[in-house]
């Protein structure tokens, strides 16, 4: 029951905040025009491929390939922000010596929304939302006794899930950088196999959780050589009765433009979750710190606004 009171409060608050930022816009469209949306795309597609016949050297052949969809609309007035995006992404490879040939290599599919009332030049009060989950399942692969590779199916979709609503303060410095502050923050787990529900927090047989906490995060996005943008998102959270221990989640990525249509892209991801299970390389099972990377150089199409 007190976790249904603090969701509903979370929820009432991002209702007042937004019925305000409505009629906080209203107020001023009868001098000012609307101000029109600007959208953004993004489509990238990347294949790799490794023959090996008679090789000396040792190896086995493989080939790879992956796409992601990147979109965001964006629309300012003298008194608000509001932002809509969407990062999809999903890969596989395919090692031909393998029990199991194809391999996911990414999946992500994150959906979000904020909206920030301009307090002050540089202050603005920000209620923001984002879900995150993946597509399709996820393995962990490991040999048995007799040196025979397993498949062990180890998240899903929707397991885990996470929807985060936040309230609080954003600081910009300068246009391509700020800090949000974030004292009433609501995250929930959702797990749609309750096989998943202790690997990522809950209790055995438990779908979902609710924690109320504070939250901090950090972007910045900016074009720092010709063609080169460096994009960081650094996200922590904490739970009011576990201050100690704060849930990280970092992401960064390196975008290189080649030309109109070909594009090198660094991506990687640092996770801490204290409540998450992980198989360490040692394989040892606990807390770990859990990081992906990736270099892709394919084909990419762009349409609207490159830059937030």
């Amino acid at each position: 029951m007190m976790k249904t009171k603090k969701t509903n409060l979370i929820f009432l608050i991002l209702f007042l905040f937004s019925t305000f930022s409505l009629f906080a816009q209203d107020s001023t469209s009868v001098n000012t025009p609307p101000k029109k949306w600007k959208h953004g795309l993004q489509v990238g597609l990347n294949f790799s491929n490794v023959g090996l016949v008679n090789w000396s050297g040792g190896g086995e052949s493989s080939y790879s390939f992956g796409g992601l969809l990147n979109y965001k609309t964006i629309r300012e007035t003298d008194k608000a922000i509001t932002r809509l995006y969407t990062d999809l992404a999903f890969g596989l490879i395919n090692q031909s010596n393998s029990r199991f040939p194809f391999k996911k290599t990414d999946d992500q599919l994150n959906l979000g929304a904020d909206y920030s009332y301009k307090w002050h030049k540089k202050v603005l009060i920000t209620a923001a939302g984002d879900f995150r989950t993946q597509f399709a399942k996820g393995y962990k692969y490991e040999n048995d006794a007799n040196g025979v590779e397993q498949e062990i199916q180890i998240s899903d979709f929707l397991a885990p899930g996470y929807l985060n609503l936040n309230v609080g303060i954003t600081y910009t410095p300068v246009k391509y950088a700020y800090i949000t502050y974030s004292p009433v923050a609501n995250r929930m787990t959702f797990v749609r196999d309750t096989i998943f529900s202790e690997m990522y927090g809950l209790d055995a047989g438990q779908q979902f959780r609710d924690q109320l906490g504070m939250n901090v995060k950090v972007g910045f996005n900016k074009e720092i050589v010709k063609n080169v943008t460096l994009k960081s998102i650094y996200n922590m959270f904490a739970q009011y009765d576990r201050l100690s221990e704060w849930v990280v989640n970092w992401d960064l990525t390196i975008d290189m433009k080649v030309n109109k249509f070909m594009n090198v892209n660094f991506t990687s991801q640092l996770i801490y979750d204290p409540d998450v299970i992980v198989t360490r390389n040692d394989g040892t099972e606990g807390q770990a710190v859990q990081f992906k990377h990736a270099l892709n150089i394919g084909l990419v199409y762009r349409l609207g606004i490159s830059k937030e």
